[in-house]
């Protein structure tokens, strides 16, 4: 499995037009989730809110830095952590949001063609989250124990001060809450877990060139 990932991973850092052609997909999902999505919330949610507001567009952000650091060489161990538990997060948490969905109104509402473009776009997200996860340097226990405190506290302020996502009629409040503890507390212990000689930087994909 990790020589798939590691042959995913080259394919798009090492072609500059897959590279490029996913980065600037993720720059869409940025803005179309940013303004369409959570715009509204946005606008009615106070300024110390916004941070955990968007949760998607965020994570394709922090996922778009990430992957450009790592490409030039500038990268960050505890910020691909950050940007791959937020992909990872919060891909898996559309995927599970759009299941619940369709389990209980099926597929034939006339906007099931935008739902299943948004369910493919978050297994992108998500798998983007689990190639990154392979390209943490070495990383100190505080370190990962602030990028997990961060996710923390987004689920207290998205559930515990009503900025959660916004839902269909067919997904309850208490199932998203679930499913968001779950992810945090499951990749927490994951990322606690993760051992040090696992973590490994990878090298820049324009060094290597540049050597070759």
């Amino acid at each position: 499995m990790l020589r798939l990932i590691d042959w995913v991973y080259g394919l798009i850092t090492k072609n500059p037009l897959i590279f490029w052609a996913c980065m600037i997909t993720n720059a869409v999902g940025v803005i179309w989730g940013g303004v369409v999505w959570y715009g509204p919330q946005l606008l009615a949610s106070p300024l110390w809110a916004w941070p955990f507001i968007p949760d998607c567009p965020e994570a394709a952000l922090w996922g778009t830095v990430a992957f450009l650091l790592l490409r030039y060489g500038r990268d960050r161990s505890w910020f691909t952590a950050f940007a791959a538990f937020s992909c990872i997060k919060y891909g898996i948490w559309t995927l599970m949001f759009w299941l619940k969905h369709w389990s209980v109104v099926g597929f034939a509402d006339p906007e099931f063609p935008l739902e299943l473009m948004l369910f493919v776009s978050h297994m992108g997200l998500t798998a983007e989250g689990v190639l990154l996860a392979t390209r943490i340097g070495p990383l100190a226990t505080p370190l990962r124990l602030a990028v997990i405190g961060w996710f923390a506290l987004s689920v207290f302020v998205d559930y515990g001060l009503g900025f959660f996502p916004p839902l269909t009629l067919a997904v309850p409040e208490a199932y998203v809450f679930w499913v968001a503890a779950t992810l945090t507390t499951l990749l927490g212990v994951a990322l606690l877990l993760l051992p040090t000689h696992a973590l490994t930087p990878a090298p820049s994909p324009l060094k290597v060139a540049r050597r070759g």
